[in-house]
């Protein structure tokens, strides 16, 4: 059985292929006291919603999210979005598929993005500074955990490597503001961008689905990220107590607005505006990515609640 992408599906088209579950959900309907069953089914080209009239429960028992499965059925349109429609009997856990085409990955390789952070943080003349960053990437565990997590569970790099990809583009940035800004600790800068979202190797699980840890509910990125930070800075013999004091109101205030804890020093505030201009402009391009996959789509995007605007999606080819 040859795949078929999410990308692919047409209204009025016939569908078998495998799919990964990431939602499930047996709802109501409004008109009669049944369910019916609701699937959110992806790929790495995009999602599709599918539903199940008839033997919602025998359908829901043969599933769980995380499973790759093989679906037959047909694809309508229904409130401007394209849906399957299945039935009990055309459903199944699929064999012999590789994951590579369910999960999305990050199109640059995050053993180079790596790298190229290890080497900014072994050109500081800083030593404390210095032994900060690399303290984490000689730690292995973290260093794999950071190649492969994703920076968030459904806005900006929610995919594999998206946490090594930010970092990497938020340093980049902040390259660029310390050459602009010239009275600003660029070493400083530079340090803290690099570590500013540590704590996500701690929030999320992604094997097939993205998933947020306990940990990372209850406690949130930015307080686990201060901790790890306060754990290798107590290791480092001399650490200056500022510099110490500067690093954790940058790890806590890089959300800035929207954050607890505000900016109250230049290169905090320069860290809060790369950190908030990589995760918007990402954002803002999977979702007209996603948009221009639609056969059906016109110049402008489905209304975002994230931005709270309609996005141009500039004439189709």
């Amino acid at each position: 059985m040859e795949k078929t992408w999410v990308s692919d599906l047409q209204e009025g088209l016939p569908v078998d292929s495998t799919f990964l579950v990431t939602e499930k959900e047996l709802r109501p309907f409004r008109d009669k006291p049944e369910n019916y069953l609701a699937l959110r089914l992806a790929d790495k080209t995009g999602s599709i919603v599918a539903k199940c009239w008839e033997g919602a429960e025998e359908a829901a028992a043969k599933i769980k999210i995380g499973d790759v499965v093989r679906i037959i059925g047909t694809v309508n349109f229904y409130k401007d979005n394209l849906q399957i429609i299945f039935t009990p009997d055309h459903l199944e856990a699929a064999e012999g598929f590789s994951m590579a085409d369910y999960v999305a990955e990050s199109e640059f390789d995050t053993e180079v993005l790596v790298k190229e952070l290890t080497k900014i943080a072994s050109g500081f003349k800083n030593e404390y500074l210095k032994s900060l960053v690399l303290s984490f990437f000689a730690d292995m565990t973290f260093t794999e955990e950071f190649k492969k997590k994703p920076a968030s569970k459904f806005h900006h790099h929610n995919y594999v490597g998206g946490l090594a990809e930010h970092t990497f583009a938020v340093t980049f940035i902040c390259t660029h503001l310390a050459k602009l800004y010239t009275k600003m600790d660029r070493e400083l800068l530079l340090a803290a961008a690099i570590i500013h979202d540590c704590g996500k190797t701690r929030v999320y699980i992604h094997e097939t689905t993205i998933e947020v840890t306990a940990q990372g509910s209850l406690i949130d990125h930015k307080v686990l990220g201060l901790k790890m930070v306060e754990e290798k800075i107590s290791v480092i013999k001399g650490f200056p107590e500022e510099l110490a004091m500067k690093m954790y109101h940058m790890i806590l205030s890089h959300h800035g607005e929207k954050g607890d804890v505000k900016p109250q020093f230049p290169e905090a505030e320069a860290l809060y505006m790369a950190d908030f201009l990589d995760s918007r402009v990402q954002e803002m391009i999977q979702i007209i990515e996603a948009e221009k996959r639609k056969d059906d789509r016109g110049i402008w995007s489905e209304y975002t609640k994230a931005f709270g605007r309609y996005l141009y999606l500039g004439e189709k080819e």
